[in-house]
Parts: C-alpha cells; structure tokens; sequence
C-alpha cells in the first residue's frame, strides 16, 4: 500500500517543567520607568531590559515542514539617541521567484511612559508598520514605536514563520545594546540533525535541556488493489529535545579600533541541518559542501558559463607577444583602463563578455568575469575568486552560503604563481582594493576549487626622511615623506576626495608645531611623496625642546579598553620608518631619549627607537613592524602595551642646554 500525506496539521504536547519568565509581555513595572541607568553597564543611553523567543517546528501541505519564531523584547530608553530607537526593522528571507521564505505576522506592541505617577501606555498601529523589498530575495518589515521618549520602556513582539529549515534563524544573545535578560527556547524534533554553534564573543550561557514529545498528526490516501482510493487520519511522534539558553548582563557590541566584520561579533546561536531521517526512510544528509557548491556555480549561466566567453578579446589577444606575465598584465591594463565602475557589488553576471564590454561599464562582476575570460582567451591559467568584502562577515570555513559571498576578482598564474587582480579598479596588476582584503576567498575551478589567501602580497611602506637644522633659536628644514603600497594607495584616494588644499591641511593637522612654507605632493609613480618645508621658532632660553617630526608616526594608543572581545584585524601589515636628523650649532649640549626596543611575542611585531649624536648632529630613528594583520583577544594586552610604550617614546623630547 503507497502512503501520501495530503496535509498535516501539528499540535506540541510538551511534557515538560515550565521555565519562569523574567518577563511577560505587556507586564512593565513603575520600577522599570523610573530606572535612570543600566545596573551593569551605565554609560549606556538605552538597553534592552529583557528577550525571549520560542521555536517550534510545524508542516504544511503547501510547503513542506517549516518552523515559527515567536520573539518577545523589551527596550528602556534612557537618552533618546539621535539614530531613533524607537525605529524597529526586521529583514527576513523572501525571494521574489517563490521558494522557501520566511514570513512576518502579528505584530503587536505598546509604549510605556510615566506621567503624574501613572503609567501610560501607548499601542502600536498598523499605520506605523511599514514593508520594504530591499532586494530580489530579503525584505524588510518595520515599524516607529509610538510615543518613545527620555524613560520610556517599549516591547513589542511578533511571529517569524519559515519553511526554510536548513539554517534556521540565528539567535543573537547580543546587541548593540547591553541586554539584561535574553532567552531562546527552541525544540528539535528527532527527524532532524542539527549542528547547533555558539560562534562570536565569547559569554557566559546558562543552559538547560530535557526529552518533549510532541505528536504530529497527518491525513493520508492509499490506492487499493482495485483502484478504490482510501483515506484517515494518522498521527506522526517524534522524541524531541527541548532546549533553553539564557544570558544575563550582556555588554553591548561596541565599535574598537581595527575592528572588522562586526556583523561576526555578537554572541549568538547558529543552526545548520547536518542530515533528515524520517520514519521507515533512509537516512538523506543535507548540509552542503563546497565541493557541492563549487560544483554548482560552475554551471551557472551567470558565473561559469561564463568564463567561456572571451570572444570579444581575440583582436586585443592577437596582438600581444611575450610570455604569461607580460600578457597577463596587458589584459589587466587594457580592461581596467576600458571599464567604468558602477559601484555595483556580486559574484554573478548575466552581462559578462561582449555584452558587458561593449557597454564599457558594468558591476564588478561583469567586469571581472569578463577578465577571466580574457585571461583565459589568451590562453593563461585564470579562475574567478568569489569573497567577503571587509566588514560584511566572513564566509563559513565549512558550510556554504551563496549570500555570504559578495564580490569576485579574478585570479591570473604568472611565474610568482597566482596573482589576484580587480579590473574595476585603477589600481596596478596585483594589487587588490583593500575593500577585499578580508580573510580568504574561494577560488572556483572545474574539477574543484580551493581556498586563497587574500592578503598574501599586501605591499607596504612608509617611510620619512627630515632633514632639519636649528640656527638662532629657530628650527627649519625639509620633510620628505613616501607611501608605498596600500599606504600609497590610502593616501591617493585622500589626495583625490578632498583635494590638495584640504589634503595639505588635514596633512599637518595633528598637533604639528611647524610652519609650513611650502608643501608639494608628487603622485608620478606607484609612490606617492610628499614634500615640506617647515620651520619653528624655540625662542632663545638657555633650555630648548625639540619634537622629533612624527607625522605618521604612532603617538597616541588607539587601544583605551581594559580588555577586548574583538579580533584586531588590519586591512595590511604596517611597516613604518622616520628618520629626522637635526644639526645644532655649537655651544650646546643634547639630552636624548633612551634607546628602546619593544617585541610583540612570536616576533608578530617590533618596535625599534635610537637617538644619537655625533659632532652637531643629531639623528633620530623611530621603526615599526606588525608582520600579522590579526591578533587575538587573548593578544590584546600585549598589543595594548606595546602601543603604549610606543606612543611613549614618540613623543619624548630632545632637551638641548646651552653651555
């Protein structure tokens, strides 16, 4: 006899102990609106004062199983921000094409004030609920609370439905905002194998799980031996699991130096479906690979069937001559210098080829499968590399997300093996935006891909040269100064948004105690150098002072913190050298700062400082090299330390006493 489930409808039969609520929605306190500070975090302006959610899983006959989200939050405002708070959005999965997607619904929420002693209590409306498509697949409902002010406390709550249940929604402990209270109670049934992570910052979560059994019950037909067709009602059980996690006094995610990726910080809860055995089935795995990933890409008209497609640089290819770098580089110029740049990011394109280059403009994508393509028209060795720009997250080392890509550049073999290039830049062969520079990215190939390193050949430098001189009481000469690689490159995109003039301000704007007298930028080569002459009067007492030129040079600890959650993540390693020499007139005697030499642990960084004299010259040395662009946590208090003891010695004077 064959079984069909037509339609199943699902009820939760949870035998299990209740948890007690911290709080129940529409239940606020006077005690809650006459709090003036968060108890353990009391520079905040506002925070959430508790959250709770519950999911549980459900079927339908149109779509198959699915699951619904019901979350519950509450907010006290304590300085109304700028941002508004009281601006609610929630974007959800909601292709346009049809598919699994997920659903906002029910709404509900009230604002709380205290007048004269009495609370007074505001609904939220239907004309304050707003939708957005904000993309082909994402969405977004949001809503203003009503009547949000100084003391407020608002909450609101909503049920998320979805049917896409190979990630369901992640969990966030952690906010912006500290949180006092945050809760998640989901249930699992037995059929589904789900690796469950707590990824980010690292804090303390109470948890608790037990056995539920929860009955699910489904109408069926059958066909008979002689055709008659049968149905009933049946009813599926399942053993599941429920489990309850909460954290207590949670410090917001909060913006450090040389942060990167936040959207990675917060601590959370992230859910992948490892594999599906339902009754009298066999088992079905379901997590993907990248081996299945890179499989799939590679056959889509949008991303590999394109790399094909190089016809339209055959004339271009027919002329060049040399061997693979050379014609590796003259592709690389010739598109680069074709191409506009719409500013438009992604991985696939429709347009990549003719089509795109005949438009001369077009998204990244177009532009940089276009020069696979024409890398592979000349016959070299090139493949797409799909990544992360910086600050939007790093892809999963393990399981494959399409939306966790959003950008590609292509890849080129030369004789110093693969070399990652960007066309829709102006920048030269090899060197990629530092947009990109962010973890690893995956190299597509037929036949499999791999991952690639996309900081591998981060050029750097900096290096200042001062050659001064002092001669009755006034100190002058010239400053020289060259940015090298991704220092160059900063320094050009400042040189062009805001123009010389503004540029030669914001240059000598750090507590520079010189006048300048003239000042000159040459942007000719791949270096950018800058050119000065300065002078400052130290006025004729018997002790003078002298700082040491250190533009550029580190002279404050960016690093304020007493400890750190966050990854430092610098977009390069830093390589920086000042050199000053300053020639005193006789009659003097010179005071200098030790000599020092500061190394981080592993020798990830070194700091070195001399100061010397010889005969009436002075000369002054001050060098820093961080080899590695990620330091953990646990590194942070070295890091800390060795900027400090940088800073120190960089703003430490020459003393000259005249005899």
């Amino acid at each position: 006899m064959r079984l069909t489930i037509l339609m199943l409808t699902s009820f939760l039969s949870l035998q299990v102990s209740a948890q007690k609520d911290s709080f129940k929605f529409g239940k606020v306190s006077k005690e809650e609106l006459q709090m003036t500070e968060c108890p353990f975090y009391p520079e905040a302006n506002a925070m959430i004062l508790g959250e709770k959610a519950f999911l549980r899983f459900e079927y339908s006959d149109q779509t198959g199983w699915g699951y619904q989200l019901t979350v519950t939050r509450r907010i006290k405002v304590f300085n109304k921000l700028e941002k508004d708070i009281a601006n609610v959005s929630i974007v959800v999965y909601d292709p346009e094409s049809g598919g699994s997607k997920e659903v906002i619904a029910k709404v509900k929420g009230f604002t709380y004030n205290l007048q004269d002693g009495k609370v007074v209590k505001s609904k939220l409306t239907n004309s304050e609920e707003y939708y957005t498509r904000l993309s082909k697949y994402r969405t977004e409902k949001s809503f203003a609370m009503p009547d949000v002010q100084n003391g407020s406390v608002f909450e609101y709550e909503y049920l998320l439905s979805s049917d896409f249940i190979s990630t369901l929604r992640t969990w966030h402990f952690q906010h912006e905002l500290p949180t006092a209270y945050s809760h998640f109670d989901y249930v699992l049934p037995e059929y589904f194998n789900y690796t469950v992570s707590q990824v980010g910052n690292v804090i303390p979560i109470e948890h608790h799980e037990e056995n539920a059994r929860e009955s699910f019950s489904y109408r069926w037909t059958s066909q008979g031996a002689l055709g008659q067709s049968q149905s009933g009602t049946s009813t599926l059980e399942s053993n599941s699991r429920r489990y309850n996690k909460t954290a207590r006094n949670v410090p917001p995610v909060e913006n450090e130096p040389f942060m990167n990726n936040k959207v990675d910080l917060p601590s959370r809860l992230e859910f992948q479906l490892m594999s599906v055995e339902m009754p009298n089935s066999t088992l079905k795995v379901v997590a993907g690979s990248y081996e299945k990933f890179n499989k799939e890409i590679m056959d889509w008209s949008s991303f590999g069937k394109t790399l094909d497609k190089g016809n339209f640089a055959k004339d271009f290819v027919a002329t060049l001559s040399g061997d693979q770098d050379t014609k590796a580089m003259a592709i690389y110029n010739w598109l680069s210098n074709h191409f506009s740049y719409n500013n438009y990011y992604g991985f696939t394109s429709s347009r990549a080829g003719r089509q795109a280059f005949n438009s001369a403009e077009g998204s990244v994508a177009d532009i940089n499968l276009s020069l696979v393509a024409a890398y592979r028209e000349a016959g070299l060795n090139a493949h797409p590399v799909i990544l992360s720009t910086r600050g939007s997250g790093l892809p999963h080392p393990v399981y494959p997300n399409y939306e966790d890509f959003n950008y590609v550049v292509a890849a080129v073999e030369t004789s110093k093996g693969f070399i990652l290039t960007d066309a829709s830049t102006s920048l030269s062969f090899g060197t990629l935006p530092t947009r990109c520079l962010n973890g690893r990215g995956w190299m597509a190939k037929e036949g499999g891909g791999q991952w690639v390193t996309l900081k591998a050949n981060a050029q750097h430098s900096f290096l200042s040269y001062n050659k001064l001189e002092l001669n009755e009481g006034v100190l002058s000469g010239k400053l020289s100064i060259k940015y090298g690689g991704y220092y160059a490159i900063d320094e050009r995109s400042k040189l062009r948004s805001k123009g010389s003039d503004e540029y030669e301000q914001d240059f000598f704007s750090n507590n520079f105690s010189f006048d300048v007298t003239s000042f000159e930028v040459n942007d000719e080569s791949r270096n950018l150098q800058c050119f000065a002459d300065i002078e400052h009067s130290l006025g004729g007492s018997d002790v003078l002072y002298i700082n040491p030129v250190t533009i550029g040079l580190v002279t404050e600890n960016p690093f304020k913190r007493e400890d750190r959650m966050s990854y430092i993540d610098l977009p390069y390693p830093q390589d920086k050298k000042m050199i000053t020499t300053i020639t005193i007139p006789e009659g003097y005697s010179a005071e200098l700062p030790e000599p020092t030499v500061v190394t981080l642990p592993e020798n990830s960084g070194k700091f070195m400082y001399t100061a010397t004299i010889n005969g009436n010259t002075i000369s002054i040395m001050s060098s820093l090299r961080l080899q590695r662009t990620m330091y953990a946590p646990n590194e942070y208090a070295y890091l800390k330390s060795f900027y400090q003891l940088m800073a120190d010695k960089n703003n430490e004077l020459i003393v000259l006493k005249k005899l």
